[in-house]
């Protein structure tokens, strides 16, 4: 990926304004071919870049003489880049152009990313302690958890899914606030929570709540309400080491559920 110029103004960020954007116009701040990529810089976009464990978004930006399609998207010092592997036709800096994000790409790891959050709870409910986090993904086929317990999860394995299930069907609503870092700490205390992995001049943080359920400092997107995680299937769990488990896990549609017991 190429690097901005320096003096490239900072890209609007859609997603932040409303994550269910699937398509937007924008203009063509800068376009940079090297080797075999080209890297469009827009002035706006709905398109997430890779960060926070969730990978980046893919697509399409067309242009009235030509389209870029778009496999890969990464932040540069504020700055959207848009990586495609080639350009059909002409796109050109100063340019109007529209942006197609593939949605169902986005929708399936807004759930899965949700679906980790209300799982982080879950496992704290089940096994009674507030379990500390270390290591997350989240992937349109499934998501990951990390985190530090001394046992197996093996026997746990039901419950944690039944419970993960009732939480989803509490229809909560899931709400993102910009706190003060101090005002943060605070809240997040709440939620066994903390900012431990954030530098100290980040001092804006962006917290992402099942309501009264669960929160923590993310960049992530996710579905409005929980109900629309459909089902929280377990996929499997394993030790990654002495006192560290994963779970793995994935959000599934309620049709999509219903093939598969009738199959």
């Amino acid at each position: 990926m190429s690097q901005p110029k320096k003096g490239t103004p900072k890209t609007r960020l859609l997603y932040y304004e409303d994550a269910y954007l699937k398509e937007f116009d924008a203009e063509v701040s800068e376009i940079k071919e090297v080797v075999d990529r080209y890297s469009v810089i827009l002035d706006q976009t709905a398109f997430y870049p890779a960060g926070g464990g969730q990978p980046a978004d893919t697509g399409v930006i067309r242009g009235k003489r030509g389209e870029a399609t778009i496999l890969d998207v990464q932040m540069a010092n504020g700055t959207v880049v848009h990586v495609a592997h080639g350009i059909e036709g002409k796109l050109g800096a100063g340019e109007q152009v529209k942006g197609s994000v593939e949605w169902d790409r986005r929708y399936a790891l807004m759930k899965n990313h949700a679906a980790a959050h209300l799982m982080a709870e879950t496992l704290r409910r089940v096994t009674g302690t507030p379990l500390k986090i270390i290591g997350s993904a989240i992937g349109v086929e499934k998501a990951r958890l990390d985190f530090a317990y001394e046992k197996s999860l093996g026997p746990l394995l039901p419950k944690i899914e039944q419970e993960a299930n009732s939480i989803v069907a509490q229809n909560q609503f899931v709400e993102v606030k910009v706190m003060k870092r101090k005002e943060a700490e605070d809240h997040l205390k709440r939620f066994h929570e903390d900012l431990e992995i954030l530098p100290r001049q980040v001092q804006n943080i962006r917290i992402v709540e099942v309501k009264d359920l669960h929160a923590c400092a993310c960049g992530g997107t996710h579905v409005r309400k929980t109900s629309e995680i459909g089902t929280v299937k377990i996929l499997r769990r394993r030790s990654k080491g002495k006192g560290v488990e994963r779970i793995e896990f994935v959000a599934k549609s309620r049709e999509a559920e219903q093939m598969h017991v009738l199959r």
